[in-house]
């Protein structure tokens, strides 16, 4: 399989990590039972099955195990694909996250990316995972425990009766599950009818949305097999003759904003006169937090064609998800960006008129889509609602458990329902506040230009002598923001400089330049709320330390840190 490459990913090694500690990562000594081989036979001191699908789970637990990370840290990241992987080079993922909270005095405002736990969430995961540790059929827990999540997501997100929720690895693989549900509302789909996903935002959705949403395998590591065998490019089922997938960008090389929009309803419109079945999404908030002009709903129940909403980023409010669920809409969301769970945990929202027609209707065909390297690569019976009743006996696989994605939710659900103690219009003030105060500060910094700001999003260019700094070298600086840089620039104030601070990945935005992001997540958001001059002090430090390095660039990359 050719791996498309997440901005910043490098190619990935499926050797087992060499123990390293992780960078700047509270670290522990303790000695821990070793659950990956527990995984691998399913038996461990006389006691029940406590397993997955052991490709996939030695690969992520091992590797973060034998980096220093303690047992519960190394289910984090077991059940997704090569993102969670701990490197043995960084002890951190392709991010530079770690799967535990980072340190008192270090910042965080990469939300828009990778989240590393917040002490919260973490809390809440080493709790989950004490109890399914202690349960004696490892099955009937899981069940119960994603029912459970998934009633908790619907109650925070006030959806309306009758909605219902798929949890998944993440919003890439959830994109898989709209072609699936669509092969339901329009059977012609299932014999012949072709599927056109028109897919809006290209390079400011992630970079395995437009492979997933053409029903191809977007990394070569899946969460439920482990690596894709060699040669498999497209999910069974998801073949080149029956789906394809057309991608609107989101700007034009000069960085002007394209009306994605306006793009893909004439290319629906096409679709529907050659005799295709056409998926339409709309972005509301891409990497950028820039939102498409129209949300699009679905026609006829999703007969006609079928309307979907990325709002992975979980930059919204209550009543924009109502009015998106309202026009049967399916909404793709995740609690690892704004919410912070760990990477990564997905949803798809199914609004109640579509659940019904599920309800009421055979599994779709052909039935190799649901094998194990299908939609069983990515999901098991376990995470799919009472709606999809008939799919749950093609979707089981024995024993396959995806631990590590119920650990990630319930991290992701400590925030939700946190933040919903605070009224909606309070929560938005609060964001629009806080990103003038931002977007102030950073343009009073001769070296940083706040080009855009979206809702909870500030995203930073910085210059480069008459110009800007482009992708390659703003790679550099998302490294180089990360670490204590005070015994490279003596002259720049120690306590800005030496401060650890995660943000969020560089976008190319431009053929003149890409930009960096600052994005308060749910963590943040509260913090804000609760203690402004303390959490604007973080922001503040953030952007004085991007400006240092901008002023220092060529020093920096001289002393090849």
């Amino acid at each position: 399989v050719g791996v498309l490459s997440h901005s910043l990913q490098e190619p990935v090694s499926h050797s087992l990590q060499e123990p390293i500690a992780a960078r700047g990562f509270s670290t522990s000594t303790n000695a821990r039972r070793s659950f990956s081989s527990f995984a691998r036979t399913g038996v461990s001191s006389g006691r029940r099955q406590f397993s997955s699908v052991s490709l996939a789970v030695d690969e992520a637990v091992q590797s973060a195990t034998s980096c220093g990370f303690d047992e519960h840290e190394g289910w984090l990241t077991a059940g997704g694909d090569d993102r969670n992987l701990v490197k043995k080079e960084t002890g951190t993922n392709k991010y530079h996250c770690a799967p535990r909270p980072i340190e008192d005095g270090q910042i965080f405002r990469g939300s828009c990316t990778c989240n590393v736990p917040t002490k919260r969430g973490y809390g809440a995961s080493q709790v989950l995972f004490d109890k399914l540790k202690a349960a004696s059929d490892l099955d009937e827990a899981l069940q119960n425990v994603f029912d459970d999540q998934r009633k908790r997501i619907a109650e925070t997100l006030d959806l309306p009766d009758g909605c219902e929720v798929i949890i998944c690895p993440s919003g890439s693989d959830a994109e898989y599950l709209p072609i699936a549900i669509a092969r339901v509302l329009q059977p012609e789909t299932q014999t012949g009818r072709k599927i056109v996903n028109i897919v809006t935002q290209l390079r400011e959705i992630g970079a395995g949305s437009a492979p997933s949403a053409a029903g191809k395998f977007f990394s070569d590591y899946a969460p439920l097999i482990g690596k894709v065998p060699d040669g498999l490019a497209s999910l069974n089922g998801f073949h080149e003759d029956e789906v394809c997938e057309i991608s609107i960008p989101a700007r034009t090389p000069d960085g002007a904003v394209v009306d994605a929009s306006a793009e893909a309803s004439k290319l629906a419109e096409e679709a529907l006169e050659n005799g295709s079945y056409p998926i339409i999404h709309g972005v509301f908030g891409g990497k950028t937090g820039l939102i498409d002009a129209v949300m699009p709903g679905s026609t006829a129940g999703g007969e006609h064609s079928l309307g979907v909403v990325d709002a992975c980023q979980g930059r919204f409010s209550l009543d924009e998800l109502k009015g998106w669920l309202e026009q049967d809409s399916i909404v793709l969301f995740t609690a690892s960006k704004f919410y912070q769970a760990p990477p990564f945990c997905g949803a798809v929202i199914v609004p109640k008129a579509i659940a019904e027609k599920l309800k009421n209707s055979p599994p779709p065909g052909p039935k190799d889509m649901f094998s194990e390297t299908g939609l069983g690569a990515f999901v098991t019976d376990k995470e799919v609602p009472e709606c999809m009743e008939s799919w749950k006996p093609l979707l089981k696989k024995g024993n396959a458990n995806n631990i590590g994605l119920a650990l990630r939710w319930e991290a992701g659900l400590a925030a939700m329902e946190a933040l919903s103690n605070t009224a909606d219009d309070k929560r938005v003030k609060a964001v629009d506040d806080w990103a003038v105060e931002v977007r102030d500060f950073a343009s009073a910094q001769p070296e940083l230009d706040p080009c855009y700001v979206e809702r909870s999003i500030v995203s930073l260019r910085l210059v480069n002598g008459d110009g800007w700094l482009n992708m390659e070298q703003l790679r550099d600086v998302y490294r180089w923001v990360s670490l204590d840089l005070s015994s490279h620039l003596p002259n720049e104030d120690i306590d800005i400089i030496s401060t650890r601070c995660f943000i969020g990945q560089p976008v190319d935005v431009s053929e003149s330049h890409a930009i960096l992001r600052i994005a308060l997540g749910a963590d943040s958001l509260e913090s804000y709320i609760q203690d402004r001059d303390t959490t604007i002090r973080e922001d503040q430090i953030t952007v004085q330390k991007l400006a240092a390095i901008a002023r220092n660039f060529e020093t920096l990359m001289q002393s090849g840190i």
